[in-house]
């Protein structure tokens, strides 16, 4: 005997909802706060920022979000990247008094990563390859060193689409100390050195979340506003 087509229904209901909550208890926000930044120990600017993790065919992706003011201009961006922080997919606009100066689109597949960049002058296309251990650090994007301790390699190669650069950096660790909003924390010190002297820094805690991130060449420091959550 079949049963009734109401009993039907429900089950059909509850193997739709089955799905839809094993993803939720996949996903959620694995970093979100805000930075002061400060160049040559004047301030400079303030970065919020969000980075969600998905579950998708193959594994977990990541999505990050971010919204800076630096001097005079504002800068939006979206970062799509797989497991390892390999970037997958990138749109940003760089605004001066709300006119976008700049527009980066960024797409990848298996092998390459291409960037469009648009300007009031014209449109130019790059192509950066990517392998295991690429990633995408935008100019003064500081959310975007997340994704550094993701890649879990003794070197990475990073995409920088705004110059049009990228840079491979050796990457050493060590245990640290840091102090946010009048909280000492344990943390995780990264050093990113490349052969023509470009240093990027970075501290996270245990649980990966970005703390401060240094750029010597540039005198930019940006500290995180209140301890992680």
């Amino acid at each position: 005997m079949l049963p009734p087509t109401g009993t039907i229904r429900s089950l059909a209901a509850a193997l739709l909802i089955v799905p839809a909550a094993l993803s939720a208890q996949a996903s959620g926000v694995v970093d979100e706060g805000s930075f002061t930044i400060t160049q040559q120990g004047a301030p400079y600017g303030r970065e919020s920022f969000r980075i969600a993790r998905t579950p998708a065919p193959g594994g977990q992706v990541f999505r990050a979000t971010g919204q800076g003011a630096l001097g005079d201009s504002r800068i939006t961006s979206t970062l799509g990247t797989d497991s390892t922080g390999v970037p997958v997919s990138y749109s940003s606009d760089l605004s001066l008094n709300s006119r976008v100066l700049q527009r980066l689109q960024g797409r990848g597949r298996p092998g390459r990563f291409s960037v469009l960049s648009s300007t009031t002058a014209g449109e130019a296309a790059r192509e950066f390859a990517l392998e295991g251990g690429t990633l995408l650090i935008d100019g003064d994007v500081i959310h975007h060193y997340y994704f550094v301790t993701l890649a879990e390699h003794a070197q990475v190669s990073v995409i920088a689409p705004r110059s049009g650069l990228q840079i491979r950096f050796v990457v050493a660790e060590q245990p640290d100390t840091i102090e946010i909003g009048g909280r000492l924390l344990d943390s995780r010190h990264y050093n990113l050195s490349s052969s023509n002297g470009v240093r990027r820094e970075l501290w996270v805690d245990a649980q990966g979340r970005l703390l401060k991130v240094s750029v010597p060449d540039r005198g930019l420091m940006a500290i995180r506003d209140d301890p992680p959550r």
